[in-house]
This record gives C-alpha cells, structure tokens and sequence, in this order.
C-alpha cells in the first residue's frame, strides 16, 4: 500500500477503539519531520497535541476504571467522534506524496 493510501486508511480506522486510537497518535508522533508529506510542520503538531490530549484523556478514564477489557461504550460515546474529526484532518495536512516530488 503506498503513502497516498496508507495514512488514511490508518485514519479511517483510528477512531475505533481505544488502542487503534493510541497506536495512531504514535505512529503519527514524527510524521511531521518528514518534509515530503507534512507541509506545516508548525500547524501538524499543533493539532497532533489535540490528538494527544484525546489519547492520554481516554486512557487515564479507562485505567482509572480499572482498564476494563470492553471499554468500548465509553469510547464511543465520550471520544469516538472527536478522534474521527481530528484523525480526518490531520490526514487532510499530508502533502500528495507523489506530486511533492516533483
């Protein structure tokens, strides 16, 4: 899968649960330093530090309950939307990989 393709299809499923959630706020961490995809370095880790507040919010809700292995319906009720909002526009920041290398 190439980079066009990947980082929104990670996207797209990031919102689902908690842990796709946390593996996409760190794979995405220093995405920034690369220059052929993130234009606005300044900007991408401005709203990757939303990401972050998300992510460390919803995992000190879900350990404060005791990390329950279904944790779903509080995720999806407290965070599920704004991370799909946020995971969107983030993707929405990469540059076109191929037409940057021009």
């Amino acid at each position: 899968m190439g980079v066009r393709k990947y980082w929104p299809a990670l996207a797209e499923r990031a919102s689902e649960d908690l842990f796709a959630w946390s593996a996409f706020v760190a794979q995405t961490e220093f995405l920034w330093q690369d220059t052929a995809l993130v234009q606005d370095a300044v900007a991408w880790q401005r709203l990757w530090f939303e990401l972050e507040i998300i992510n460390g919010l919803a995992l000190a809700q879900w350990e404060d309950q005791g990390r329950p292995d279904d944790w779903s319906c509080c995720w999806n009720k407290d965070y599920r939307q704004e991370a799909a909002a946020l995971a969107s526009e983030l993707v929405a920041m990469l540059r076109d990989a191929d037409s940057s290398a021009s």
